[in-house]
């Protein structure tokens, strides 16, 4: 735990904040006590439970960020009312991630670890502001990610939490059915906005100089995609055509047959975007240029 502002402490994920873990904030309040995600370890969760919460927020419903609510039996949770559903479902998560469509089985790629599912107390809403005393905590949705993904700042601190809005080098992942490419850019310029001081991500680490700079250099990466897949079609090509041939990631880490799903569903919503940029055109179950 680092405190990076009087009250405001980092808690770095295990594995360097990677899947299946990432980075939290804890925030003490004189009146309340706020956990920000509950994928941090064991370790570290625990330890904020000792220290006292009075409120978990879950900017998503991803595994890596709710792995360990169950640690904080009675904290109420609270999340976006879109992020709902696929906290509280298993059936809606499953499929809103897309892995009924994939056939993926998360609990066979990762034998031992279950999915928890929580119930949702606090339905926090876009412009909310949480008086935690002495500190206050605006509720910013920035959908893309995930249909309700949240963003969080602190004006006394100007400390933004960005989630998974996370500056990764690998660039903004929809590689999920309920991603939205076009919200994602929307969100990433809604966070360029503020005058934020200090950037905490979910997964790629501390920022505090350059902020704009860097959420449009992650906004890029989209663009170049773009380009990579359009470099693709100097002839018709079928879906079949772009898979397996890292155009998106560099390489295929254990467990290859996720991540492999995962490029293909950004793959189809490449595509897709080009399709209504009327960029690409669908001629006999094949894309090519107009």
């Amino acid at each position: 735990m680092i405190e990076l502002k009087k009250n405001i402490f980092l808690i770095p994920g295990e594995n360097g904040s990677r899947f299946p873990f990432c980075t939290g904030l804890y925030v003490r309040g004189e009146k309340l006590r706020v956990l920000i995600e509950a994928g941090m370890g064991r370790a570290a969760v625990e330890g904020c439970r000792d220290r006292g919460v009075d409120l978990l927020l879950l900017s998503h419903c991803h595994i890596d960020h709710r792995l360990l609510a169950p640690l904080l039996p009675g904290v109420p949770v609270g999340a976006h009312e879109k992020e709902v559903p696929f906290l509280e479902d298993r059936e809606r998560f499953l499929e809103g991630v897309g892995f009924r469509r994939g056939g993926v089985s998360v609990e066979g790629l990762f034998p031992g670890r279950t999915i928890p599912f929580v119930q949702v107390r606090e339905k926090v809403r876009h412009g909310q502001r949480l008086d935690l005393g002495g500190l206050t905590l605006e509720v910013l949705h920035t959908p893309g990610h995930t249909p309700g993904h949240l963003a969080f700042f602190i004006p006394e601190a100007a400390l933004l939490f960005s989630a998974d809005i996370d500056l990764t080098p690998f660039g903004p992942f929809y590689g999920h059915d309920f991603a939205r490419i076009e919200e994602f850019i929307v969100s990433i310029r809604q966070l360029q906005e503020i005058k934020a001081e200090i950037l905490v991500t979910g997964h790629g680490g501390l920022f505090f100089d350059g902020i704009p700079e860097r959420l449009a250099a992650f906004e890029q990466v989209i663009y170049d995609r773009d380009r990579r897949v359009l470099n693709e079609l100097a002839q018709p090509r079928g879906l079949d055509f772009f898979l397996n041939r890292n155009l998106f990631y560099s390489h295929y880490p254990e467990p290859q047959a996720l991540i492999r799903w995962f490029e293909q569903v950004h793959l189809e919503k490449q595509l897709a975007r080009l399709t209504r940029l009327g960029q690409v055109m669908i001629e006999n179950g094949s894309y090519r240029r107009p």
